[in-house]
Formats: C-alpha cells, sequence, structure tokens
C-alpha cells in the first residue's frame, strides 16, 4: 500500500553482499530436476506456479519453503525444460521471477530454460576480440533503429538479426552491418537489448508508429528483448538471436557495449522485485512513499545486499552468457560506488577487456550518500569512465537549445577544449580536468538523449549553408583528443531526427536510419572514416596515464583565440594538430612554428578533405583553411 512502511527483519537488513553473493537464485535446471529459489522476505506465503502452456489458465501450484534469509526454494523433479512459470505471492499477486532467463511474449511468464542449447554454431568456442580499453572508439546505435527502414535492404529488418546479414548496400553504398565494418570502430554500444516493458512484443505491431521505445523501462533483467526476436513467441528466439547477433559483431573484431538500466524499475508498488520483497529493492523516503532519484517514480536500492548481488549477477550473466565486452550504466550516478567497484572486479575476471562507463548524473535528489554518488569526479582512479558533458557543451554549446560552444564561435570556451583534448586530466594550471586517467572519460557531442548533432547546429548557427565544416571539427576534436571517442549512430553521415529532442518513444520515421543520408554525404562518411584510421595510426593517443599525457602534449601558447595548435611526441612518432575554428584562413608564422616543433620536414597527413595521400613538406608559414583540424607528420615521410 502507498505510503506504508514494511517490516523487514535486522537480520536480513544487515546482511552483507559477501554473505549471501554464492546463493543461487532463479530456475536452476537439470534434466532430471529443476530447483527454484527467490528472495521474498517480505511474503508470507510463497507458491510456484507452472505449466507447459503460458496461456493456461490452470497451472500446478507448488508451495515453496522459506528460509533464515528470505529465500524461498521447491525442487521439482523430472524435466521441466520449457515450462512457463510464475511466483504467487500471499496468495494474491502473480509475478515474474527477476532472475529469469528468458519469458514468453510480453514478459507474462518466466521460463525454464537449459541455456547450453542456445549456442550458435561455433559461438563458445570462439575468442572474444581483443579490443584494448585505451583502443576504444564507440558507436551507440539502436538495435531497432539501425535496419528498420526499408533502405537498409535486410531481411530481418529491426531485429536482432539483421545486424547479422552482411552484403547490405543501397546504390552501391555499404548499410547495416557493414557500415560499422567499413567505419573502422572497435566497439558498438547497444541501446538497451534487455527484457523492456514498453512495448507490445507481438510481430504485427512491431512497425506501429504507437510501439517504439528506446528501451529504458526494464522489466527482466537477465533476459533480452522479446520485440527484436525474429520468433516472439518462442522463448528461445531471443536468446538465439541475441548470440547469434553478438557472435557477427565479434566475428568483425568489434566489441559490444551494452546499456543497462539498474537505477530505477519501470513499474514501482507492482514491480516483481517490489511484490516479492516489499521496500527492499527500492530506496524510499521516511513516509515510505518512493524516491525519485531517476526522475521516473522509483530509484533502486543498489547498496542492499540482494539488489547489488541482482546487478552484479546480471552483469555476469550477460558477460559470461552472451559474451558481452562491457557496460554503459544510465544515470551511474544512482548506482552506489561500491556495487560498481565489485562489478568491475567480478567481470575483469570474466573478460579482462571489459569496460565500464555511464552517466555521471541523476535526474532529482536522492537519498543515496553523496560519497556513494558517481558524480564527475567518483570515477578517478576506479578503472571506469563517465561521459564528459564538460567537454561536449564546451564542443557546440547546451544541449537542446540556442547556446553556442566553441564550433560555433564561442572561443572563450578554447581552455575547456584544450583541457579535453588532454583527456580532461589536471594537465596543468590552466587546463584542470576531473580524471586522474584519461581512460576515465568519454568524449562526445552527442548520444541518443537530446538534439543530435546535425539538428542541434541546424538551430543554433545564423547560416547552414556550410554545415558539413562544423561538424568535421567537432568529429576533429573528439577523435583527435585523449580519452574514449564515442559517436552515435548517423553522425558520420548528417542523421537528423527532424528536431526531435527526446525521441524515446517518438516514431520510425523519426528514430530510424534512413540509408539515403549515407548516399547523400559520402564526404562526411568519407571523413570520419578517415580521422578513425588517422587516430588509430597516432599510437600517442593511446595513452591514458597524466603523467605520460603531460609528457607528449604541448600546446601552442599566445596564439589567437579561434585557433588550437597543439604537439603529440614520443620517441617514435611526433605529429602537430592545427584547428582553425574561424571564419578565415589563418596562418602560422613560420619562425614561431619552428621554435614550436623543431622539426625537419612537415607533412600534411589529414585536412579538411581527409587523409592526405600526397607526399608533401611545409616550408612556408602554415596556411590553415577557415573551420579545419589539419595534422601534420614532423621529421619524417607521411606513414599513412
Amino acid at each position: 500500500m502507498i505510503g506504508t512502511k514494511i517490516k523487514i527483519s535486522d537480520r536480513i537488513k544487515d546482511l552483507t553482499y559477501d554473505e549471501i553473493k554464492d546463493e543461487k537464485l532463479g530456475a536452476i535446471y537439470k534434466n532430471n530436476k529443476t530447483t527454484f529459489r527467490v528472495f521474498s522476505p517480505t511474503s508470507e506465503t510463497l507458491d510456484l506456479l507452472i505449466s507447459d502452456d503460458y496461456m493456461k489458465v490452470r497451472k500446478n501450484k507448488y508451495q515453496m519453503v522459506k528460509n533464515e534469509i528470505g529465500i524461498y526454494e521447491i525442487t521439482l523433479e523430472g524435466d521441466y525444460k520449457g515450462y512457463y512459470y510464475n511466483y504467487l505471492v500471499d496468495n494474491k499477486y502473480e509475478v515474474t521471477d527477476p532472475y529469469s532467463f528468458t519469458a514468453s511474449i510480453n514478459s507474462l511468464s518466466s521460463v525454464v530454460v537449459d541455456m547450453k542449447e542456445t549456442d550458435p554454431s561455433g559461438f563458445r568456442e570462439e575468442q572474444s576480440p581483443q579490443n584494448l580499453e585505451e583502443d576504444a572508439i564507440i558507436y551507440e546505435m539502436s538495435v531497432k533503429n539501425y535496419t528498420a527502414d526499408k533502405s537498409s535492404g535486410v531481411k530481418k529488418k529491426g531485429k536482432f538479426l539483421g545486424l547479422t546479414e552482411e552484403g547490405g548496400s543501397l546504390d552501391g553504398v555499404k548499410t547495416g552491418i557493414d557500415n560499422i565494418k567499413e567505419l573502422g570502430v572497435s566497439h558498438v554500444q547497444l541501446l538497451p537489448i534487455y527484457d523492456f516493458v514498453s512495448v507490445d512484443e507481438d510481430d504485427s505491431l512491431f512497425f506501429d508508429d504507437e510501439n517504439y521505445n528506446w528501451g529504458y523501462d526494464p522489466e527482466l533483467y537477465f533476459a533480452p528483448e522479446g520485440s527484436y526476436a525474429s520468433d516472439p513467441y518462442d522463448p528461445l528466439s531471443r536468446i538465439k538471436d541475441t548470440k547469434k547477433m553478438i557472435q557477427t559483431f565479434h566475428r568483425n573484431d568489434i566489441s559490444v557495449v551494452m546499456d543497462v538500466v539498474y537505477n530505477h524499475t519501470f513499474k514501482s508498488y507492482d514491480s516483481n522485485l517490489n511484490t516479492l520483497a516489499r521496500g527492499y529493492y527500492h530506496r524510499m523516503n521516511e513516509d515510505g512513499s518512493f524516491s525519485n532519484g531517476s526522475g521516473v517514480g522509483n530509484e533502486v536500492k543498489s547498496e542492499n545486499a540482494f539488489t547489488r548481488k541482482l546487478i552484479i549477477d546480471s552483469l555476469c550473466h550477460w558477460a559470461r552468457e552472451y559474451k558481452v565486452d562491457g557496460f554503459r550504466f544510465d544515470l551511474m550516478a544512482l548506482i552506489d560506488l561500491d556495487t560498481i567497484k565489485i562489478a568491475l572486479k567480478e567481470l575483469r575476471k570474466i573478460n579482462p577487456n571489459t569496460i565500464i562507463y555511464g552517466e555521471p548524473w541523476m535526474a532529482f535528489h536522492s537519498p543515496l550518500p553523496l560519497d556513494k554518488q558517481i558524480l564527475k569526479g567518483a570515477q578517478r582512479s576506479n578503472s571506469f569512465g563517465v561521459f564528459n558533458d564538460d567537454f561536449r557543451d564546451a564542443i557546440k554549446g547546451d544541449a537542446n537549445g540556442y547556446e553556442k560552444g566553441y564550433i560555433q564561435g564561442i572561443f572563450s570556451n578554447k581552455s575547456k577544449i584544450e583541457t579535453g583534448i588532454a583527456g580532461s586530466i589536471n594537465f596543468d594550471y590552466k587546463r584542470i580536468g576531473f580524471a586522474d586517467d584519461a581512460n576515465e572519460t568519454i568524449n562526445y557531442f552527442n548520444c541518443h538523449d537530446n538534439l543530435i548533432l546535425y539538428d542541434k547546429l541546424a538551430i543554433s548557427l545564423n547560416d547552414t549553408k556550410d554545415i558539413d565544416s562544423y561538424i568535421k571539427l567537432a568529429l576533429g576534436l573528439i577523435f583527435l583528443s585523449f580519452g574514449k571517442p564515442f559517436i552515435y549512430e548517423g553522425n558520420e553521415f548528417n542523421h537528423s531526427k527532424s528536431n526531435d529532442a527526446n525521441s524515446y518513444r517518438s516514431p520510425l520515421s523519426i528514430n530510424s536510419i534512413k540509408w539515403q543520408d549515407k548516399l547523400n554525404n559520402m564526404d562526411i562518411f568519407n571523413y570520419t572514416k578517415d580521422l578513425i584510421k588517422l587516430r588509430k595510426s597516432i599510437n600517442i593517443l593511446r595513452m591514458t596515464k597524466a603523467i605520460d599525457i603531460r609528457g607528449s602534449l604541448t600546446f601552442m601558447e599566445d596564439i589567437e583565440e579561434s585557433l588550437i595548435i597543439y604537439k603529440l611526441e614520443s620517441e617514435k612518432e611526433k605529429y602537430l594538430v592545427a584547428i582553425n575554428a574561424s571564419m578565415d584562413e589563418k596562418s602560422i608564422d613560420r619562425k614561431k612554428l619552428d621554435e614550436f616543433i623543431k622539426a625537419n620536414k612537415i607533412s600534411k597527413i589529414f585536412t579538411k578533405k581527409g587523409i592526405n595521400k600526397i607526399d608533401n613538406n611545409e616550408e612556408d608559414d602554415l596556411i590553415l583553411d577557415n573551420k579545419s583540424v589539419n595534422v601534420f607528420k614532423l621529421g619524417e615521410l607521411n606513414g599513412l
């Protein structure tokens, strides 16, 4: 009941994660028996309801037995593979199992599954990509958006399997997963692929305008989303299809990052978690109401032992069972720091190359103690990263409004830009960041939230006829900075969402990738592809330690605010990066340049047009095109 405080015994409240981390929960399947175990400390009785068809009204009912730490258990002899089950709480409320590995359509029932039977051929034996964290180039994308449009040319449009179809094209340009391969990124970050509750999973409704959602509405944390399955009515389809998609990415040396939403549950009072354990899994106010740091009605109490266990168990399930390579945390500030530290330790036992990062903010106030909130700075020396909104806003202004940033002419942002370029470490007295290590910053100018870059520039520029030059400036800044570069699907060919700043449930006409955009913007695509190739060739940009960055990066001082010029130098390589954000062509005096770089040869290897393959030597003043990013290799021939 709303506002009612629930009494949980001190014994259970005082449990630590270490005490209960090895407890097995869920449907533990063997071919001769299945054991069902669920944490439900506040229920007086709990029954297992089970049948071979989720549509059956009459189900077999078995009373479960509760132990001293609130776990109910029952073992059924026989083979229950494929059976549908729910829990009946206090003879009133029927709910799914929070530890469900899969479910019936629309998550009405949990399903007993033998996960050993769900691997595609070769999946278990094949090695995951060995992409190191310092090499991460992240591409955020949606399973549904990417291939739903007819221009994608794939058969399984908008589905997990749509991203396994190679060879897609439109009038000679590559589409679908082939576009990602061509671009050269190391990691894809998938918008939610766990089971979410905000769409109807029936295939006949898949393309309905009213049946779209990004999926930040979690229901079952261990199960893939059913609407993306080739057969939503087959509980194994969603598992097999997800694995096949990840296998295809891995075979193309692309690591997979999963977007996870542990900060809240879509349902509050009637969620499976709260029905099973009243007031335990969520943070509560003094009056017994739900606290709302998430802004959507509740927030998960990650610091409680069984909540922490749920989060870590599900993360490890995705890493172990599906070979997911990393996790992006939505509203990460609401997940307590200790849980993230333990999760990262456990995940790196499974895959040493696992990366973790998230949003270092929340929507509203949370009762979580400030020293446990993951705000910018909390990540320092903790081996995970956060989104760098300081760099984001310095580049192009606020998220949704008319405010301008450095690329649109606010050159007073120069020191903020240079701080971002230096990996947001404490570089020197003028450039002070929030990170101890450059691996801690996700460098981006947009993501799925807010206005996409093209739309932001369209409303903030006085004249959009040269919008491509501004986009190239933004791309150059994030790809030629220390830290992890991150772009959103379609940034590489001017994808627009028609000025929709919050398209979480807007139709595919707004959200989906239209591959004609790539055809129309091949200049931007090739420029982005060249930037990625260039970044990979500059080993210095792989540096993450502050001491190494300070030793290899030097900014040119006493130049115009519209110019950012810096030198990257190691024993093996030496580069000059010159960015001119002004509307006019600029020149750098040769004498000043020689004092700064001390190099015999200056070869321009990257220009406003992309990679320059013509051998050259700049012998006079350095001429920089207006609104351009330029890279010069110093002291030797063009090695690209």
